[in-house]
């Protein structure tokens, strides 16, 4: 017998551009990724209606033709049945591999274009345009993809970069308050793993940033982006570092998932998430500066909920955390604060996940 072995290297790299009305440039950037001048845009009917038409006239203006695929609105529709439906209208279309996908819409386009693009043909150049603020700092970069199953959320998923993400921050004056306040929920929690000084600045410029004053806001991308990639650059696959991103989600994915992914929106759940974790901490002895009631307070000034519904039961959470994708012999492993800018990662034996989450809902 005799064994072989096989070295692989991995070189990816995203850029991202950030600025106000810069679909001009982002077009201009495109154009220089391939020679192809056919894509194909993945959107929704809401963001459709505002942005798609600028995109493709700033596409054309390069010589891009542009395949539109419009799928409907919600994360209810995150599933395998949506991205095989994408990938028949690549298909059928005869999008080749040296074409571009492009994702135009918030954290679940963001998702469903990056899963697609990294099957279909093994893998087509990946752009993404986001919409919202909370795809602008979270999924519009990182190279995580995922679907949901009806046994939880993101149990199905890829890593697989985007080539370019454009982050034109201009695009939050048309976003409702709630989905803003859904972008700032993910900025905090940048600020609670990595950067006190930048969670206590988005507390004090609450009201700046609900009158969505462009200057501010390109600062709190620019900071998010800053704080994430010094996070994903060391950890692309999500073998360590990386896992502190996950602060507030592994309670949060069992709360949206419990609420069937209608009642409680993604970040409402990490908010809730985050309070549940300070209390896990505070309960296990890790905590050193409780933050909970100044961390309610910002939540309630974005309009976000700082109670579970009362529907939502501690056995239908425990039911969705054990399908948790961070599982491992070592236990459920849970981002547990120690102050504002420092986490760590404790592991939680199954025997005793049912009286740590029925203590941590009690927030």
């Amino acid at each position: 017998m005799e064994t072989q072995r096989i070295e692989y290297s991995r070189s990816t790299m995203t850029e991202i551009i950030i600025g106000n009305g810069i679909l001009k440039e982002f077009s201009a950037r495109l154009s220089r990724l391939t020679s192809a001048r056919r894509c194909a845009v993945i959107t929704n009917e809401t963001v459709a209606k505002w942005y798609l038409e600028p995109l493709k006239e700033e596409l054309a203006n390069r010589g891009f033709s542009a395949l539109e695929i419009i799928i409907p609105d919600g994360e209810k529709y995150k599933n395998f049945e949506t991205v095989i439906s994408v990938l028949s209208e690549l298909s059928k279309n005869q999008i080749d591999r040296d074409c571009v996908i492009l994702g135009l819409g918030g954290g679940v386009i963001c998702d469903i274009t990056g899963f697609a693009a990294s099957i279909y043909k093994r893998g087509i150049t990946l752009a993404l345009v986001p919409t919202s603020l909370l795809a602008m700092v979270d999924a519009s970069f990182g190279g995580k993809n995922g679907v949901n199953t009806s046994e939880g959320k993101n149990l199905a998923g890829t890593f697989y970069q985007p080539a370019l993400t454009c982050v034109d921050v201009s695009f939050l004056l048309s976003l409702p308050l709630s989905q803003l306040s859904y972008g700032v929920v993910e900025c905090i929690k940048h600020g609670l793993i990595g950067d006190s000084a930048y969670y206590k600045f988005l507390c004090n410029n609450i009201s700046e940033i609900r009158a969505r004053q462009l200057d501010i806001l390109q600062r709190v991308v620019r900071r998010s982006v800053y704080i994430k990639k010094s996070f994903i650059s060391k950890d692309e696959l999500d073998k360590g570092v990386r896992a502190h991103l996950n602060f507030g989600h592994t309670f949060g994915h069992a709360l949206e998932s419990a609420g069937g992914y209608i009642r409680l929106n993604h970040c409402e759940a990490v908010g809730l998430g985050m309070l549940m974790a300070i209390k896990t901490s505070a309960l296990l002895g890790i905590l050193k500066e409780d933050y909970s009631e100044q961390l309610k307070i910002v939540l309630r000034e974005l309009e976000l909920p700082i109670s579970l519904p009362t529907e939502i039961s501690v056995n239908s959470i425990l039911a969705y955390i054990a399908q948790d994708k961070k599982r491992n012999e070592k236990g459920l492993a849970f981002v547990l604060p120690v102050s504002p800018g420092k986490t760590l990662i404790q592991h939680i034996k199954s025997d005793d996940l049912e009286k740590i989450v029925t203590i941590a809902t009690q927030i």
